[in-house]
């Protein structure tokens, strides 16, 4: 899809997921700001239970000057929807009624994406996705400190403090734009008020460790849902804990982030999970969350809300690491009567000559996947 394509419309609204985080935040803020160049009045909305409360989104957006509206009831269907950081119908953004729907998101696809999408699920961020497809248009954010300070923000947060970047778009993102480090620094070091620093040393000191499968379970005290995602980041670093999942309960709503650093088990996988039937989850293969909707829960006259959620999570949790039995190429020996031989899909691959670009004796950087490669030139006489 390309951005012009939108352009076709005129009464356009960009929506990102229930409790922003500062990518969707910057995605839909770049979005706001290609449209405008353009002479389109779009407009930029969140839904959902909860207002903006974590410090440094509101830092973000004061300090960004980001107009996005609270818009928790919706009375008017719009011409055009697109939702950015997140896909139509899943479970973490409010559905909202619409003519046409455009979807631009980082995710792994969910369901069958509508006709208007971009969904690259390699990318770090969605910020990167929409700072491409604003640079394909011809744009260019040499004089946009705000918006480049938005869009690397964005990928800072989504890729762990930068330390998870691998596609070399993201790396090329980050060398273009001209942002204003301190004050990625000042929303950095503003990522927690001290009630909430409270809440997370509760949750940690109330630890459920299951050795075997070594996860973590922690229940936290109500609070914004993305301190859960605070939560689980910082017990993930401790030793012999390979997966955790914070959650926290209330009357109207259960929340809940699942973290794991290891290949065998994918984060979005085990949210979905957790909330099979009695919610939603979803998310990346590190990084999910998701939420499980108090009046799907089977009732319990002899135990609380709170204790019913946490059994669930219990029993889900063990469940889902029973249900597989992980096997090692390199240690595993499989019997291969009656099995099909495996083919490769066709791929296309071009070739270029560096001699017919560059002189010999040039140093070059070339971005791969799996790094930055520096080569020198030399001719070579065959």
């Amino acid at each position: 899809m390309k951005l012009n394509e939108l352009l076709n419309y005129n009464d356009i609204l960009i929506q990102c997921h229930d409790n922003p985080d500062a990518d969707a935040l910057a995605s839909g803020y770049a979005l706001l700001w290609y449209f405008k160049q353009n002479g389109k009045d779009a407009g930029f909305i969140y839904r959902g239970r909860n207002r903006i409360q974590k410090s440094n989104l509101q830092i973000m957006l004061k300090e960004l000057d980001i107009p996005v509206q609270y818009m928790p009831e919706m009375d008017r269907k719009p011409e055009l929807l697109i939702t950015v950081d997140c896909q139509y119908g899943q479970r973490n953004v409010t559905l909202t009624e619409a003519e046409n729907i455009a979807v631009i998101d980082h995710h792994q696809v969910s369901e069958k994406p509508p006709k208007l999408s971009e969904i690259r699920s390699r990318l770090g961020s969605c910020s990167t996705i929409i700072w491409d497809m604003i640079k394909d248009e011809g744009l260019s954010f040499e004089n946009e400190p705000l918006l480049s300070t938005a869009l690397y923000y964005g990928l800072y947060t989504d890729t762990n403090r930068l330390a998870e970047i691998s596609h070399p778009l993201d790396r090329d993102m980050l060398e273009e734009l001209q942002a204003q480090k301190s004050l990625i620094t000042k929303m950095n070091n503003s990522n927690i008020s001290l009630t909430e620093l409270k809440i997370t040393g509760k949750a940690i000191l109330d630890y459920e460790y299951h050795e075997d499968d070594r996860y973590l379970i922690l229940r936290a005290d109500p609070c914004d849902p993305n301190i859960l995602g605070v939560i689980s980041d910082f017990s993930l670093e401790t030793d012999r804990v390979d997966v955790c999942c914070a959650y926290f309960v209330t009357d109207q709503e259960i929340k809940f982030s699942v973290r794991s650093c290891i290949k065998e088990v994918h984060a979005d996988e085990l949210a979905a999970h957790l909330a099979e039937g009695i919610g939603g989850g979803g998310g990346h293969l590190y990084k999910a969350g998701g939420t499980i909707r108090p009046e799907k829960l089977p009732a319990d006259a002899t135990q609380s809300l709170a204790d019913t959620v946490s059994a669930i999570i219990r029993e889900r949790m063990a469940s889902y690491f029973a249900k597989y039995e992980i096997i090692y190429a390199g240690k595993t020996i499989l019997g291969m009567d009656g099995m099909h031989k495996y083919a490769k899909l066709p791929q296309e691959l071009g070739v270029v000559k560096l001699t017919d670009i560059f002189p010999a004796g040039t140093t070059v950087e070339i971005r791969t996947l799996e790094g930055d490669v520096n080569v020198r030139i030399e001719k070579i006489n065959i």
